[in-house]
């Protein structure tokens, strides 16, 4: 080894049972924290805010690494313990102090520089508990490196122990509470480091007592209030709930005792009658209030047979189904709080018990996921503005992916339809053409596999302007017969009673965007020569509410309110991606240029491949867990149960890989090392070709047997990609033991380029080609291997490659 590298001690075996316990602990603290904060800005901004989060969160982790490479002299064994607890509960401390910046800080949309300081003031804050427990996990692997596989497989359990939880703190007790029992965790961490000395131990005693006593009082008297909601102050609400999907309120608008308003996250509204057959007849129903609604529309062309609506929220649509005379609806409702604690419960007087009628059938179950699972078939498939802009326990990595809206979607919707049932789905209209386009394109994409030969004869598309709004709901209504010309005539008569006007119709010209790709010679061409885009929405590409092009970024601020909500993820993951680049740029050369172990590196045989080996193995980790996410979505039904399953299987199974590479030797990690990244590559590329035939042979299965199945899937593949990192951290401490600390930095710093490279993928190129890229970047380790040479070395000759390659870096610098 070189000179100030020397490894330290293994430890004693009570030793490394603490620091396992710590590890685990500030772990699990981590990922709760994370997701928390993500819940929180959902309701506090934007739910594209949250992807932000999670991405400065992960470069807070990795610029951990980077501090211990510098000054790892601070941080000697003989304060060992005592570092890790301080950095814990610094780490606690800055949790509940960025909760509090977080909560009392008013962000909007605007792109103003007020705005623009007070987010930078929130990533600040919110940097620092990151930075913090990466600290305390960093120096453990630092000083511990011996034992890294065991550390990094209770690391691994940690985070997944953490996922578990997370679901279940958020349902119980919510966002803010959730980030305060993440502080404890951290403040227990620190407790069980410093137990060894007394005045620490009595320090993060009281540190602990301290977040658990705010917790708790916290529950009964708002100490962390909810001041601001997107921007503006919070309103009196007359209930409110959190859950893992969602924040939700219900409200009674002054002036109107007849109805009731829900929103979701602060934003996205449903509305509750109160009692409406009590009060009106269905005749009634129909001429009055139903009468300016879009969505009430479809209904005068179905059937009176079996209606499914997707996402009923607080009832209008079941009111206008029974009012139109439906024999039997089911009401597959998603968030479980709407359904159970407010329609069943706190407001199912007020609501005259709609979903406890006979004739109605509520579950709660996501849309697409019941869908498939169902044998029957409908009259009438409804989906009217299901959209929430929230972000969910799994919306990490999300940009309004919705998977009720792609061409397989629209293809399980016309399989359940009889032979002369409608679809319907209502959207807000634009004046230049979008959403209703795109469900268009997508409608004849899906029809076309259905083998309906002409779909432009099937579709009828009308807006109606919303009373007092300023805006108007378009309903798109596509039967599986023709329409027919009483259907148009019917279409046409409501229109003029309220005043709305015919988007399309196969009985009469429009000379509109909808007319113009109807009648393309050539519709893909259409497609690509259209201001916004309408290119149909997929499965592995379920972006459908994302119309804005990459080229045409300054289109965005010329959208409605309404449409720009949806779109500004986008512009959100180009600042990301660009400030991730930067960020992964300084990690890698930074040090190289500045600091003199990084200069020792560029010339020592081997270094710089052996760090790039840190960064591919992150990056292929995060993609593949992206992509492996997505997959699963439909099959276990709720984008929540896809985290809360693939990250728990994936992790543990991944901390037993770990664990097991404890058994190999540093000779035996450099020989089968580049057959373990051969596996991992092959086992990717196995399992996207294998996975779709196998979800769907086994789609029917109880969720049960379906989580099962996707543990079963998933445990080979994550036991292979758990080895990789303690593998090649062994390597690094067998040559540079004080390059461990960058290596740890590095892998962090490539999750942050990795969560905004597999969104940017999907969107461009979809999900499958993220999990490809995945496999690729663990070839790419693969080959850093031949680069980085396997027995320990002294530094390059002088006038090596490397030493010109730094000295041109530093006429540049």
């Amino acid at each position: 080894m070189t000179s100030g590298a020397t490894a330290p001690a293994n430890g004693t075996y009570g030793d490394l049972r603490v620091c396992q316990w710590i590890i685990m602990l500030a772990a699990a603290g981590v990922l709760i924290l994370e997701v928390a904060i993500t819940r929180l800005f959902s309701v506090l901004m934007y739910y594209h805010f949250g992807f932000m989060a999670i991405s400065l969160a992960m470069f807070g982790l990795g610029a951990s690494g980077l501090w211990l490479f510098g000054f790892e002299d601070r941080y000697p064994e003989r304060r060992f313990r005592g570092s890790v607890a301080f950095w814990s509960m610094a780490a606690a401390v800055s949790a509940a102090a960025a909760l509090a910046v977080i909560l009392r800080i008013p962000i909007t949309l605007e792109y103003s520089n007020a705005n623009v300081g007070r987010l930078l003031l929130i990533y600040a804050a919110l940097l620092v508990p990151f930075f913090c427990a990466g600290m305390a996990i960093a120096i453990i692997l630092f000083r511990r490196t011996r034992e890294v596989s065991r550390l990094y497989s209770w690391d691994l359990v940690g985070a997944a122990i953490g996922a578990v939880l997370t679901v279940a703190l958020l349902n119980v007790f919510g966002a803010i509470a959730t980030c305060l029992i993440a502080a404890g965790i951290l403040a227990a961490a620190a407790l069980l480091a410093g137990w060894s000395s007394g005045r620490l131990r009595l320090t993060a005693a009281a540190l602990l007592v301290l977040v658990v006593g705010v917790t708790v009082v916290n529950q009964w008297v708002a100490v962390f209030p909810l001041k601001y909601l997107k921007g503006r102050p919070k309103e009196p609400v007359a209930f409110e709930r959190w859950n893992a999907y969602s924040y939700i309120t219900v409200q009674n608008p002054p002036g109107r005792g007849d109805l009731a308003r829900i929103e979701i996250d602060a934003d996205a509204a449903t509305f509750i009658l109160k009692d409406p057959f009590a009060a009106m007849t269905p005749e009634q129903i129909r001429a009055s209030v139903a009468r300016t609604w879009a969505s009430s529309l479809p209904h005068e062309l179905a059937g009176t047979g079996r209606v499914l609506i997707i996402g009923p929220g607080g009832g209008l649509d079941v009111v206008f189904a029974l009012a139109w005379g439906a024999r039997r609806i089911d009401a597959v409702e998603l968030n479980g709080i709407i359904a159970d604690d407010i329609m069943r419960g706190r407001y199912a007087g007020f609501s005259g018990r709609l979903y406890d009628r006979p004739d109605v059938n509520l579950v709660v179950a996501e849309g697409r996921s019941f869908v498939l699972q169902s044998r029957a078939r409908y009259d009438h498939i409804q989906l009217t503005l299901v959209d929430t802009w929230a972000a969910t326990a799994a919306g990490a990595f999300s940009l309004t992916e919705n998977h009720l809206y792609t061409v397989e979607a629209f293809a399980d919707y016309l399989a359940h339809l009889e032979d002369d049932g409608i679809l319907s789905i209502t959207r807000w209209n634009f004046p230049k053409p979008r959403e209703a386009l795109r469900l268009m394109t997508t409608a004849f994409a899906a029809a076309e596999r259905q083998g309906i030969a002409d779909p432009a004869r099937h579709i009828i598309i009308a807006s109606i302007p919303l009373p007092g709004a300023g805006l108007e709901m378009a309903s798109f209504i596509f039967r599986r017969a023709p329409i027919s010309r009483a259907d148009h005539e019917t279409v046409m008569n409501r229109l003029t009673a309220t005043g709305g006007h015919l988007l399309y119709s196969p009985f009469e010209r429009m000379w509109n965007a909808y007319d113009d790709f109807a009648r393309a010679a050539d519709r893909a061409a259409f497609i690509a020569g259209y201001e916004y885009n309408v290119t149909p929405a997929t499965d592995d590409r379920p972006f459908f509410f994302n119309i804005i092009r990459a080229g045409d970024l300054r289109g965005l601020f010329a959208l409605e309110l309404e449409s720009r909500k949806n779109n500004l993820g986008i512009l959100n993951l180009i600042v990301v991606a660009a400030v991730s680049v930067l960020l992964v740029g300084l990690f890698f050369l930074g040090p190289l240029l500045t600091l003199r172990r990084g200069r020792d590196l560029w010339r020592m045989r081997g270094g710089v491949p052996m760090m790039s080996y840190f960064i591919a193995i992150g990056l292929g980790f995060i993609l593949v867990e992206v992509g492996l996410i997505q997959t699963f979505v439909l099959y276990l039904g709720h984008p929540v149960h896809a985290l809360t399953v693939i990250l728990s299987a994936l992790l543990v199974s991944a901390g037993a890989g770990a664990l097991y590479s404890r058994r190999l030797s540093v000779e035996r990690c450099r020989r089968y090392r580049g057959g373990r990244l051969a596996a991992i590559v092959g086992a990717i590329l196995l399992a996207q070709a294998l996975l779709p035939a196998l979800l769907s042979a086994t789609f029917v299965l109880p969720l049960g047997a379906r989580v099962a199945i996707t543990v079963l899937l998933l445990a080979p593949l994550g036991f292979l990609l758990g080895q990789p990192f303690p593998i090649g951290l062994k390597h690094v401490e067998s040559r540079r033991h004080d390059m461990v600390p960058w290596a740890w930095g590095l892998n962090g710093a490539a999750s942050v380029l990795g969560s905004v490279a597999a969104i940017a993928l999907a969107m461009l190129w979809g999900y499958r080609v993220v999990v490809i890229v995945g496999a690729g970047c663990y070839a790419l380790a693969w080959l850093c291997l031949w680069r980085s040479p396997g027995e320990p070395d002294a530094m390059a000759a002088e006038g090596a490659p490397s030493d010109v390659i730094l000295t041109a870096l530093r006429r540049h610098a």
